[in-house]
């Protein structure tokens, strides 16, 4: 019986303090599908923590992951957004 590769899939942490914008995790989806074949799923955290890097799971063929955090990265930044500077302002 021969394995089966697991799709590509990123795995994004939400920052603790931060909320997930739709219309960018949308265009973040819509790349990574179009580019990759890849999946990108959010998980929640429920208790914080300082390491939120993406993690790449499953096979992404000949793409080297460094090469596909350096594309995803600022896609992947503009997903997570907080409201901190507000309090600054105010």
């Amino acid at each position: 019986m021969s394995e089966t590769p697991l799709a590509p899939l990123v795995l994004l942490h939400v920052p603790a303090g931060h909320e997930v914008d739709p219309q960018a995790l949308d265009d973040l989806k819509a790349h990574a599908a179009a580019h990759y074949g890849a999946s990108v799923l959010v998980n929640p955290r429920l208790q914080p923590r300082s390491d939120h890097r993406p993690l790449l799971l499953g096979h992404w063929g000949r793409t080297l992951p460094g090469q596909v955090l350096a594309d995803l990265e600022p896609l992947i930044a503009r997903v997570f957004f907080n409201l901190d500077w507000l309090a600054d302002v105010i």
